[in-house]
């Protein structure tokens, strides 16, 4: 690819290009055919109805800030209920206190149909 190909790609797609040579390559019957040629070019790849994004590079950005607020908050999470753990009354060795003891009958007893006891 030559300069005014790049320049005139670079101002397509969005990307830091020099405008001095952006308009040396515009200014060239050849760099306005181009920038011709890649306009219909991204016209004919696009989906109809759908806008290309416009940039990407944020999206970029943001994706390692991301994933360390994910990894925060599961460290801060794991810490958390390590500490509310540790704080608790109840050792684990022991028993709960029981609450209420239910003697069971010694043997079935026979209920007729549609009656309760």
């Amino acid at each position: 690819m030559s300069d005014t190909d790049e320049v005139i790609s670079a101002f397509l797609d969005e990307e830091p290009f020099d405008p001095s040579q952006l308009a040396e390559a515009l200014s060239e019957p050849d760099g306005r055919a181009l920038l011709l040629d890649f306009l219909a070019l991204r016209h004919l790849v696009q989906p109809q109805g759908h806008q290309a994004p416009v940039s990407f590079e944020q999206q970029r950005r943001r994706a390692p800030l991301k994933a360390l607020v994910a990894v925060a908050a599961v460290f801060v999470a794991l810490a958390g209920g390590y500490f509310v753990g540790q704080r608790g009354g109840v050792a684990p060795s022991e028993a709960p206190p029981a609450t209420r003891v239910v003697d069971a009958p010694a043997a079935w007893q026979e209920v007729p149909p549609g009656r309760m006891r």
